[in-house]
């Protein structure tokens, strides 16, 4: 079985996550889309309302440096240079960071891709673009379901596994820019924008994982899951629970 179709079969029946794992092509040549049948293009969308289309509906997106909508996505994601009001923390200032040193400190610790991007083109993961293959892969879940990632990251490896937040720009600038930058994966709180604007709920978490990694992903899932350590985690319910006198049957019941 190839690794993205294995991949998909272990989340299944491992983690089964509520949306559907998206595949994030990173586009460096616009000959790579000739002919190709893209579903949502030619709109202004946000990185994150891309990957909404594609988790939700299962409906390939692309967008360009002339209609990705969000500055700070469009940056992250190498569409376009990042302006000077990002730079500086203009963008930032007095929303997020008291100042202006502040704000400019948080712009410059934000994983961007260099400029040069064509086209940043989202799909279902288990329906992808003819034609194109995945950079990395993005998906949703809950905070249980995070930890079984995590765990699965460092099956191997062990160790510890860091998770950096800006609280702004989540999904663009750590499970897409961070990942194809360091080939590592991540966890990432979803930002306002993507609450707001691409139906992101109060639950969950992004994940962002390197095509690289899905076979060791896959092996560590399955492995921890046979071990024992299962989704949902399965509560401890006592036999001869503490009912009320009357809600507990008797002899004279059988």
């Amino acid at each position: 079985m190839e690794p993205i179709e294995q991949f998909l079969a272990t989340i299944k029946e491992t983690v089964n996550l509520p949306t559907q794992p998206v595949g994030v092509s990173l586009i460096r040549d616009t000959d790579q889309l000739e002919g190709k049948k893209i579903r949502v293009k030619g709109q202004r969308l946000a990185i994150c309302q891309q990957i909404a289309y594609s988790r939700l509906y299962g409906w390939s997106t692309l967008v360009d440096r002339t209609t990705a909508h969000c500055v700070l996505g469009a940056a992250c994601a190498g569409l376009i240079a990042p302006p000077q009001r990002v730079l500086d923390g203009s963008v930032n200032k007095g929303i997020y960071q008291q100042d202006q040193a502040a704000a400019a400190a948080m712009q410059q610790a934000m994983p961007r891709l260099p400029e040069g991007i064509k086209g940043v083109v989202t799909f279902p993961l288990a329906r992808p673009v003819e034609g194109l293959t995945a950079d990395l892969v993005v998906l949703y879940g809950n905070s249980a379901q995070a930890m079984r990632f995590v765990q699965a990251f460092l099956y191997q490896q062990g160790g510890e596994f860091v998770m950096k937040s800006s609280g702004d720009a989540g999904v663009c600038s750590r499970a897409v820019a961070q990942v194809a930058l360091t080939g590592e994966p991540t966890v990432e709180i979803p930002c306002l924008g993507d609450r707001r604007f691409a139906m992101t709920q109060d639950h969950e978490l992004c994940i962002g994982i390197p095509v690289s990694w899905l076979e060791r992903t896959a092996k560590g899932l399955a492995a921890t899951h046979k071990a024992g350590i299962r989704y949902p985690v399965p509560f401890q319910m006592p036999a001869g629970c503490d009912l009320p006198p009357d809600y507990i049957t008797g002899d004279d019941d059988a």
